[in-house]
């Protein structure tokens, strides 16, 4: 009687979990401010959106069952409820007044994910908590989801390797995994001992300029990566800019490199900022994606020979590198 039950709870498993294509039924209560809302499924990795009409606060969606993926369900109202699932089952329930989904258990997984990631107080666990997720769903969207959480953090190339090692073909290539391998190749490409790779843009003035016109000239060249809308960018351009007035004589030239911005609200920050040391406007990712920066402000310490010596530098560390090399 007990194996009968065994049986017939794993054929139960088959018909809600095995079938090819899945429905939602969704709910909401149907108040005032529901009158044109409609419900939206949302895949959060391509982006694709489905739409549907509110009935007396009920709404649906079907689509494929596909466990490399995973679906936000929400109203096209700010501040209302969502809730994410992976459509692995034939029947899914979603209540958007609870923020409730049932929909089977990588969807329950899922979700413990997300507690893990909140209740993390600190870098260490946060790490550990997307550490387990990649490390437990190497075949699943949950493995793509943590990856996706830790690649502005990883510094080098082997570090993502790890991460891939026996990782389902469409985690490796994902496009954000790519263009994190791709950046972090550009980031060993341009590491300490290895030679500055050219920048080109504009000055202020319009005119070309590039990083070779200052770099490897025989003097100590600070490059500063940033934007006028970058907060962190802005709070470090008070250190270059005593950097350029106290090391003017020590052989040392500062030079920004203004990226993801336009030029007209970079020229406004220069003088908002009080640089005086010269800028060259890049327009499109090409620096960037030479020195493989995902995040900026990034500055770095090229030597008089022309080779890379720092790169990350910060705060009072951008005076303390150079004085180690400056006699």
């Amino acid at each position: 009687m007990k194996k009968l039950l065994v049986l017939i709870l794993i054929a139960a498993a088959a018909v809600s979990c095995g079938n090819k294509t899945f429905s939602v039924k969704g709910s909401v209560s149907p108040t005032d401010d529901l009158k044109d809302a409609m419900a939206l499924m949302q895949n959060i990795f391509t982006g694709k959106v489905d739409t549907a009409m509110l009935v007396n606060g009920k709404f649906a969606f079907t689509g494929d069952i596909d466990t490399t993926a995973i679906e936000m369900v929400a109203l096209n109202l700010p501040g209302r409820g969502r809730v994410l699932f992976i459509p692995e089952c034939k029947n899914i329930t979603v209540d958007l007044d609870s923020v409730d989904v049932k929909a089977g258990p990588l969807t329950e997984r899922i979700n413990a994910f997300f507690d893990a990631m909140r209740e993390a107080q600190d870098e260490e666990s946060y790490i550990a908590a997307v550490d387990e997720a990649i490390n437990a769903n190497k075949a699943n969207a949950i493995g793509l989801l943590a990856l996706q959480q830790i690649l502005p953090a990883l510094e080098t190339e082997e570090e993502l390797a790890k991460y891939l090692d026996g990782a389902a073909d469409f985690i490796v290539n994902d496009e954000r995994v790519q263009k994190a391998r791709e950046a972090l190749a550009a980031v060993a490409e341009t590491a300490a001992g290895k030679p500055f790779k050219e920048i080109n843009g504009e000055d202020a003035a319009g005119n070309p300029a590039a990083l070779g016109d200052f770099a490897g000239k025989g003097k100590y060249t600070l490059i500063d990566f940033w934007a006028s809308w970058c907060g962190p960018c802005r709070r470090e351009i008070p250190y270059l800019v005593a950097i350029d007035k106290d090391y003017a004589k020590k052989n040392v030239q500062v030079l920004g490199i203004n990226v993801w911005d336009e030029k007209e609200k970079g020229l406004k920050a220069m003088e908002d900022l009080g640089i005086k040391y010269p800028v060259i406007f890049v327009g499109d990712k090409s620096a960037t994606d030479a020195y493989g920066v995902q995040g900026i402000p990034q500055i770095i310490l090229i030597g008089p020979d022309g080779n890379i010596l720092e790169r990350n530098l910060r705060g009072e560390g951008i005076a303390a590198a150079l004085d180690k090399y400056i006699e």
